[in-house]
């Protein structure tokens, strides 16, 4: 798999708190949820990188309890709920997140369902990054969908909790 060393998403110890909650609630079930916050993109002489900075969470109710995947079906659904959050936090949608009950690469499904989205036309999706936790050990690991190929990111859990 590729790895994009020019994309860093950071995570506050707050907001990882409230990851782990909600992995917790879900529990036996896949949790899952989204990140809202900011991208800041930085230009160096024309060589660019983007972070990506947390600043809430909202664990979000699966259509389907399963242990081994996480769907959330409704795209209307999905498109209402993430314009009222965005709407009210002023923020933008920056991640989806879900939990694994082991491990943290993306299965087939979870592959198919960033590429669907990434190439839906809907530009909120287009840049969307895709965390994956591991529900026993509580690492994380984050893709974008780039030039139609899946790309690993960085992550970075920080103590400081104003990121931006």
């Amino acid at each position: 798999m590729r790895f994009e060393k020019d994309i860093v998403f950071y995570i506050s110890n707050t907001i990882a708190e409230k990851i782990d909650t909600c992995i917790k609630l879900a529990s036996p079930n896949e949790a899952s949820g989204y990140i809202l916050g900011n991208i800041q993109e930085n230009n160096n002489n024309g060589d660019f990188n983007y972070n990506y900075y947390s600043v809430s969470f909202y664990c979000i109710e699966s259509s389907i309890g399963s242990t081994v995947s996480f769907i959330l079906d409704n795209d209307q659904k999905m498109l209402e709920l993430s314009e009222h959050l965005m709407k009210n936090e002023n923020l933008k949608l920056i991640a989806i997140l879900h939990s694994h009950p082991v491990g943290t690469t993306p299965s087939s499904t979870d592959k198919h369902n960033m590429k669907y989205y990434h190439n839906s036309g809907l530009k909120k999706f287009a840049h969307l990054i895709w965390i994956i936790v591991d529900s026993q050990n509580k690492e994380m690991n984050g893709f974008i969908y780039l030039s139609n190929k899946l790309t690993q990111i960085k992550l970075r859990v920080s103590s400081n909790e104003n990121l931006t």
